[in-house]
């Protein structure tokens, strides 16, 4: 079998099911533009780390050998690999091979920034990942609304108008010891999608009796930030873009509501944050009417894919 064969069988097979169709959509034009051109015909048993190796290199400097393309990117680079170790991933629990090729090789990282912005690709794979692992509700709303880790976990089905789609935060409210605690009254409102009302109306038909809106099943107690931040790392292995922190999820909301069109104020509330200076200063480099030179902004994306990631999520950021 070569890993062309493969390839389509893992696509039908798996990649279907358990992607949404526009992640399964950009895994299927990489792998026709990228990595059947270069490994297809290559027998499976046969591929090496080596040659996944001299592949990468070869597509980092030249692109796709069309007229007039050259060299790819480093997000595409990294999302190329990411997805052919996960392919390869499954042909070693199919018992087809041995080791993984793509993961014995090691592509370089990005940068350590201060703030990681998800681009399109790792967006779509971060919410792929987290709904194969049972966690897109948490994930999908904290990545939507920038909620910190303590607001998320504090929350109560309460909390949620289901006609209006507004979610209210309670800023004085936490967990203690696993236990809802509340300290004053200050709460803040934040717009919803229907998507992301669905998700919640079925995370909570899970626990119907509870007044929590994300109970641990086991305990049927408020989570820890210890334990969200265990199912972000989840997420990131499950995904293969482990430089992403929880709080990159908060970074990329706000970024990417600056550049739809949200004015600081109105991104100051939606964060929670005592003064719209606050906002500014924070994102200062990503505001819409700075004239900035790529690498003066704390983040390896570039300005375009910025744009494709604030497009991608429009509809949950825009009402």
């Amino acid at each position: 079998m070569t890993l062309r064969e493969y390839i389509i069988f893992w696509q039908e097979t798996y990649d279907k099911s358990q992607s949404r169709p526009t992640t399964y959509a950009a895994h299927h034009y990489v792998f026709k533009n990228h990595i059947l051109p270069g490994l297809g015909d290559i027998p499976l048993a046969e591929l090496t780390s080596e040659m996944v190796g001299d592949f990468l290199e070869e597509r980092r400097r030249f692109g796709n050998h069309r007229p007039g393309s050259s060299g790819l990117g480093e997000e595409t680079m990294r999302h190329i690999h990411r997805l052919l170790q996960q392919c390869m991933d499954q042909a070693m629990r199919d018992g087809l091979i041995g080791d993984n090729p793509a993961r014995a090789f090691h592509y370089s990282k990005p940068k350590k920034v201060n703030a990681n912005v998800l681009s399109p690709l790792e967006m779509e794979d971060y919410l792929d990942a987290a709904e194969r692992l049972g966690y897109l509700p948490m994930f999908m709303l904290a990545l939507t609304t920038g909620l910190r880790q303590s607001e998320l976990i504090a929350l109560k089905w309460s909390d949620l108008d289901i006609e209006s789609r507004t979610l209210t935060i309670a800023e004085n409210r936490a967990v203690v010891r696993r236990e809802l605690v509340e300290y004053g009254s200050q709460t803040r409102s934040i717009r919803l999608t229907p998507e992301v009302v669905d998700l919640l109306i079925m995370e909570h038909s899970k626990h119907p009796s509870s007044p929590l809106m994300f109970m641990h099943p086991a305990t049927q107690r408020p989570y820890s930030p210890q334990m969200v931040r265990r199912m972000h790392d989840e997420i990131i292995k499950e995904a293969g873009i482990d430089h992403i922190r929880y709080v990159d999820l908060r970074h990329t909301c706000a970024i990417l509501a600056l550049k739809n069109g949200v004015d600081t104020k109105e991104l100051a509330q939606m964060l929670g944050h005592y003064r719209p200076t606050i906002t500014r200063q924070n994102y200062e480099p990503y505001l819409p009417h700075k004239v900035q030179k790529d690498e003066d902004i704390p983040n390896e994306a570039t300005q375009s894919e910025l744009q494709q990631a604030a497009n991608i999520l429009d509809n949950l950021l825009k009402f």
